[in-house]
């Protein structure tokens, strides 16, 4: 690449540039690992959704919208949730487009739409036990008939290993088999997927970091 077009490209680059959010500013200063294995997360999940095809997608539970970017790459419409006032003004602020929209609000029990895939990502663990139900009903009530659901979570196996914080968020941890039940329950078909870091997960299940079901055909 010469570098005339070189620098036409940075300037194209500079123009869209943005401040990065609050707390994804905090992780790339702060904790750029645990950033790293998020956004890794957020690519599986990404690549179990529909592609070739019309696909809108629902998260639940969006934060402030950058990890949502790469579940939106492929989708025709995007719709991010999350009762993170300050979180979603940023994300309509920076992200909100034709394609991309973003609401400030509490879900449980709400209704979005119907979408072909609902995506809820480190989030089932912060949902009291006794709202569990009332989470899965909220996925259910939003998605099409022939859509799918992808949810993840740490495994409660790697509870002693998490920080202080993550503990005192983490009011309803899952096993890889209390999981995979949790959606059997009220879907036909649950594939289960676990991941340590980056690596997908192929072995013990109490090994593996991280869960991660794809279920499909509600009951």
């Amino acid at each position: 690449m010469s570098h005339e077009l070189w620098m036409e490209v940075m300037d194209g680059l500079a123009d869209r540039s943005l401040v990065l959010s609050k707390y994804f500013s905090h992780q790339v200063l702060e904790n750029p690992r645990h950033l790293l294995f998020t956004l890794s997360r957020y690519k599986a999940a990404a690549k179990m959704l529909p592609r070739y095809r019309e696909c809108s997608v629902l998260e639940l539970g969006c934060n402030e919208g950058v990890a949502s970017l790469i579940l939106a790459e492929n989708a025709t419409a995007f719709t991010g949730v999350d009762f993170d006032a300050d979180g979603i003004a940023w994300a309509k602020e920076n992200l909100a487009g034709d394609k991309l929209s973003f609401v400030a609000d509490d879900f449980l029990g709400k209704t979005y739409g119907s979408f072909d895939a609902v995506v809820s990502l480190d989030v089932i663990e912060h949902i009291a036990p006794e709202e569990e139900g009332r989470f899965i009903d909220t996925v259910l009530a939003n998605l099409a008939k022939d859509g799918i659901c992808v949810l993840g979570t740490p495994n409660d196996t790697a509870s002693q290993y998490a920080s202080a914080e993550s503990q005192k968020g983490h009011i309803n941890m899952y096993t890889a088999e209390r999981l995979y039940k949790a959606a059997a329950e009220r879907f036909a078909n649950v594939f289960f997927f676990g991941m340590n870091d980056e690596v997908l997960h192929t072995g013990f299940d109490p090994m593996c970091h991280y869960l991660m079901v794809l279920a499909c055909n509600p009951k």
